[in-house]
């Protein structure tokens, strides 16, 4: 691990290949206007911004290769809840890629959102679900800027899912059998509870006296 320059987040939904995820949607995804890298980051970002609901890109983590990183900006940021990472002092944002997997708590929870082979096979030897790049976004496409079809507002965030749609839609890739789907409901619960807890948001419970 890179101590100067660590995962941000133990525990994502979504962990997206940036460029990969890029190039995979020329037919149907973002635009880029001026051709530059930073404008396909942008583009990219945006697109994912007004297609994701608020509570999915709070636990999305979009990495990039660290070179030509945005000017004036950290590697590390927040864009409306997504966690943009470059993978400064790695070999590439494969390798920080891996790390992410590698740190989660709980993998089966996690989508990797990437066409590469070398990254598919890290997921899945942590038995997280691996998605092509152009499948997963053609998927988001249709399940959420489909669902508002009178949306003209391209600025205008979409509504939060509720915990359980969050659940029953990450089911859409590769769960299979209802014993693993049982699981895997079990398992962000679990995760969607200590979440609650460390936030001192968890209904009923009583705060301690100060």
């Amino acid at each position: 691990m890179n101590r100067s320059n660590p995962p941000a987040h133990n525990a994502p939904l979504f962990l997206i290949d940036g460029y990969n995820l890029w190039w995979n949607t020329g037919e149907f995804g973002p635009d880029n206007d001026d051709g530059t890298l930073q404008g396909a980051r942008d583009s990219l970002t945006n697109w994912l911004i007004t297609t994701l609901p608020a509570n999915l890109r709070k636990k999305t983590v979009l990495v990039f290769d660290a070179k030509n990183p945005p000017p004036n900006r950290g590697f590390l940021f927040d864009r409306d809840g997504i966690t943009i990472h470059f993978a400064v002092g790695y070999p590439d944002a494969d390798t920080l890629m891996e790390e992410y997997i590698r740190i989660h708590h709980a993998p089966r929870n996690l989508t990797v959102v990437t066409s590469d082979h070398r990254i598919q096979r890290a997921a899945k030897r942590k038995r997280a679900t691996a998605v092509d790049a152009d499948r997963w976004a053609r998927h988001i496409q249709h399940q959420f800027q489909a669902t508002d079809g009178k949306q003209t507002n391209k600025t205008k965030p979409n509504p939060s899912l509720s915990d359980h749609e969050v659940i029953g839609w990450m089911k859409g890739f590769g769960i299979d059998s209802q014993q693993e789907a049982s699981q895997l409901e079990q398992e962000i619960e679990q995760q969607l509870k200590l979440e609650r807890q460390q936030h001192g948001q968890l209904k009923g419970k009583p705060r301690r006296p100060q």
